[in-house]
């Protein structure tokens, strides 16, 4: 994550705890426009869209928080009141009962639903020292993080990230490959991966990846960026 998106973020997650829907809104969107896919941004994304009664548009935004992160308690029970909102009842009672499912413990075991607070905390705290410039610290922060949600790729991403800041593009390659292994279509993860393979000069598997992106979504406005910049050179 850039420094002008986390800016977009953090400003967001101000207006957003004051109860200010609409400025939060359109903070966020800034950060979903700018092809970053986090899946507390579309949770907080469908909360705002609820308030507005816009429904339908909530709902699209909590599947995308639960595709992210099929382990977000708070987005499954927004997707629930949402669709009963729209009169989807039988849907409503799928979504809640993921959610008490993902909440379950198994014996022995931190609650699922807790497991998740700790780590957005520990993601917060990596994303402070991602911009003060510590990305060894945030690395450590991260990885934290993913010992509690190993599933979670947008934490993996910002560890990645975190990786490249610190010129450790191996160990970023690294945590790109489990991420694809989870989704494949991930498409900001897609995107760096190609940065950090042209930062090591494997210039043609970067330009790869970027096609591949661009198959998918011929309008990814970052993949043609860096295309047009493999291209010139």
């Amino acid at each position: 994550m850039n420094e002008a998106v986390w800016q977009q973020v953090a400003l967001g997650k101000v207006f957003f705890e004051k109860n200010q829907y609409y400025e939060a809104e359109d903070c966020f969107k800034k950060v979903v426009e700018a092809g970053e896919k986090y899946a507390d941004v579309y949770c907080m994304l469908g909360i705002a869209a609820h308030e507005r009664q816009a429904f339908k548009e909530a709902k699209e935004f909590f599947e995308d928080a639960v595709a992210l992160n099929p382990s977000y308690v708070d987005a499954w029970l927004g997707l629930s009141l949402t669709l009963v909102e729209m009169g989807l009842y039988d849907e409503a009672l799928g979504a809640q009962e993921q959610a008490r499912h993902v909440r379950q413990a198994s014996p022995g075991e931190v609650d699922a639903y807790v497991k998740q607070k700790v780590a957005n905390h520990y993601s917060q705290i990596g994303e402070i020292f991602t911009s003060a410039g510590w990305p060894q610290k945030a690395v450590a922060e991260y990885k934290r993080a993913l010992e509690l949600c190993p599933e979670f790729v947008d934490i993996r991403l910002k560890l990645a990230n975190a990786y490249m800041d610190g010129g450790e593009l191996e160990m970023a390659l690294e945590q790109f490959g489990h991420i694809f292994r989870m989704q494949p279509d991930y498409f900001p993860a897609r995107v760096r991966y190609g940065l950090a393979l042209y930062s090591l000069n494997r210039k043609a598997e970067a330009r790869a990846a970027w096609e591949y992106v661009l198959q998918k979504n011929p309008n990814h406005r970052v993949a043609k960026m860096y295309m047009n910049l493999v291209e010139t050179r």
